[in-house]
């Protein structure tokens, strides 16, 4: 009888074990990109457009939520909710009205248990007939995403302009704005954590466009952005834990945004040109122009191997890691600034 249960027990763990590699092997990654009036769903295997989506609005910037179940864009007054199973715009969150006019900024970001957004917003209150404006500091507002309301407001420092949810971390949100500052959702409470505009003693200022936040592949994902002072490039890194390091460059390149590799054995960089980087030295390994101009953000696929480089304008290059040589060009609808991967 013992041995006939030990034999149960571990056909079980095969079977297991067998499920898990299945559910791996069958998740695909997809590049979600916004642009004027549409969203591109992509298949990396492929990399040929499997859906269009069509809307009438200009997406400022998007971002997954943590179990990859919704892809969500921020227009300048309204969120936009894509369900990544049906590949359909599910709802649409309305943040504008005559008399409290909230713009959602690029800053946008999800909760660990994917309830609730994270948005950085400016408002400026009005009442009838009263000429006059109220125009309150900025603020982190915490959309309920089941209520379809702002259930917190808190006020933050000005420029805020991207946001990082660790996901190990839900007590807090990380604020990329004149500092970079920890606050905590619960009671408001701000933390400095680098001085961008305002340097500690000794340590340079820093100066960065940073509302690119996407998390690297893999378990060990982290965000990367890159800052720059009067001589030096860094890319400021946040693990999700929420604890901040970074790296100096060897070189300075120019960079709107960056990406760790899966292994954490690279990074990759783009402005003008793709660059990747050693991201235990910040030493250039490769380089190649961009034949379709200026870029603004990157994203790669889950095992490391295919980088995904713009919008800036109406298209996307993508790239083979290994030996950084452009394989191809996909042709989008109109102009963007953002792209996400997701895996399902």
């Amino acid at each position: 009888m013992r041995h006939r249960r030990k034999r149960i027990i571990g056909m079980l763990v095969v079977v297991s074990f067998l499920i898990g590699l299945s559910s791996a092997v069958m998740a695909k990654d997809y590049i979600y990109v916004p642009s004027v009036n549409h969203l591109h769903i992509i298949d990396c295997d492929s990399d040929t457009i499997v859906k269009t989506i069509s809307f009438n609005d200009y997406i400022v910037n998007g971002i997954s939520s943590p179990d990859g179940k919704r892809y969500y864009m921020n227009a300048w007054h309204s969120v936009y909710a894509v369900d990544t199973q049906s590949q359909q715009i599910v709802d649409n969150y309305p943040l504008w009205s005559d008399l409290n006019r909230v713009v959602v900024m690029p800053g946008i970001a999800v909760s660990p248990d994917n309830k609730f957004l994270y948005l950085s917003v400016a408002i400026t209150k009005k009442k009838l007939n009263i000429p006059r404006l109220n125009v309150l500091p900025p603020q982190l507002a915490v959309f309920d995403i089941k209520k379809k309301q702002v259930v917190k407001n808190f006020e933050i420092p000005p420029t805020c302009t991207a946001l990082v949810s660790p996901p190990d971390d839900r007590n807090h949100v990380i604020l990329l704005a004149q500092d970079i500052f920890k606050i905590n959702i619960k009671n408001g409470k701000l933390t400095k954590m680098l001085g961008v505009l305002h340097p500690e003693n000794g340590r340079p200022g820093l100066n960065a466009l940073a509302i690119w936040n996407n998390w690297s592949p893999g378990k060990n994902g982290v965000v990367s952005l890159p800052a720059y002072s009067a001589e030096e490039l860094f890319y400021v890194q946040f693990d999700k834990k929420g604890k901040m390091s970074m790296l100096k460059a060897e070189e300075i390149v120019f960079a709107y945004s960056s990406i760790v590799s899966p292994d954490r054995k690279y990074l990759y960089a783009v402005m003008d040109e793709v660059y990747k980087i050693d991201y235990q030295t910040g030493k250039t390994l490769a380089m190649d122009p961009l034949e379709r101009g200026t870029c603004y953000s990157v994203a790669l696929t889950s095992d490391g191997k295919k980088l995904y480089v713009g919008p800036g304008g109406p298209d996307l290059s993508v790239y083979d890691t290994a030996t950084m040589k452009r394989t191809g060009i996909i042709p989008l609808k109109g102009d963007g600034v953002t792209i996400s991967m997701i895996s399902r």
